[in-house]
């Protein structure tokens, strides 16, 4: 166990700089996302929302209700995770094993005692700490304007909703991540890989947010196929409602499950001259 673990501990060393950076750039953006809330004329965002298309509004996260700041908070920051985060992460993962394939680094780790599953969950276990420092840090600046702003402290401080917004980000991200990571393991290019990864992460993300103004036939069927269907915090984050929340941590994390199982198939099988 403490084969993956060293692994994992290294990468994290070394990419330390990128958690704290990204961490404080969104965290820092969803400050002033709070702080613009407290400054704005509500009645004239809200006769702009209404004017907007509804595939508009889908993309900020479906009914919005501009005057509540948990509702305003989850369509400018949580809605928008995979934009802030998602895309860094999908690039990050994408290179993990195949830059030490192609720096014939991979060579030397795997002519230690270090089976070809242990070296995977390293690279997986750091992945999973990164994208769990990254939205740590996050937190902490939303949760900093949330008991700062006097909006927030009037609607109530509802920690229940940071932690179940906080949740599905992780499992939402693990699931871009891991498809990144299950890509390697095939292509073992990190081009390649990326290239796979971000197509399947924008086609996750037209089928999830754009199905409701589909053709009701066809967009009721295909939403439950999207990772973004699942990754609901309009409801959760914005109107404090639970009521789906463990299905879609039960289905995240299943997805997650199975992306991690399926990479370590592949990479079990592949042929990686030692």
């Amino acid at each position: 166990m403490w084969k993956p673990f060293n692994i994992a501990k290294e990468d994290v060393f070394d990419k330390k700089w990128s958690i704290i950076g990204v961490g404080v750039l969104v965290g820092l953006m969803g400050l002033y996302v709070i702080n613009m809330f407290v400054s704005m004329d509500l009645s004239q965002l809200e006769d702009y929302i209404n004017s907007l298309p509804e595939s508009m509004i889908a993309l900020l996260g479906g009914e919005l209700d501009i005057t509540n700041p948990y509702s305003f908070t989850s369509s400018y920051i949580y809605s928008f995770m995979w934009l802030y985060c998602g895309i860094f992460l999908v690039y990050m993962a994408s290179s993990l094993v195949p830059q030490d394939v192609e720096n014939h680094t991979i060579d030397l780790t795997l002519s230690k005692p270090v089976s070809r599953e242990e070296y995977l969950i390293g690279k997986i276990g750091f992945v999973y700490i990164f994208i769990l420092a990254l939205l740590a840090i996050i937190t902490v600046f939303i949760a900093s304007g949330m008991v700062s702003s006097e909006i927030f402290i009037q609607e109530g401080i509802y920690w229940d909703r940071v932690a179940a917004a906080t949740l599905l980000a992780t499992l939402h991200l693990g699931t871009l991540a891991m498809t990144a990571v299950f890509a390697s393991t095939i292509f073992l290019d990190a081009k390649k890989t990326t290239l796979m990864a971000v197509i399947v992460m924008f086609v996750m993300f037209f089928i999830g947010d754009f199905s409701p103004v589909m053709n009701p036939d066809i967009g009721n069927t295909l939403q439950y196929f999207s990772t973004w269907f699942y990754y609901d915090t309009t409801k959760v984050f914005g109107a404090g409602n639970y009521a789906n929340l463990a299905r879609d941590v039960l289905v995240l994390g299943a997805i997650n499950i199975a992306l991690i199982a399926a990479s370590l198939y592949m990479f079990r099988k592949r042929d990686i001259p030692v």
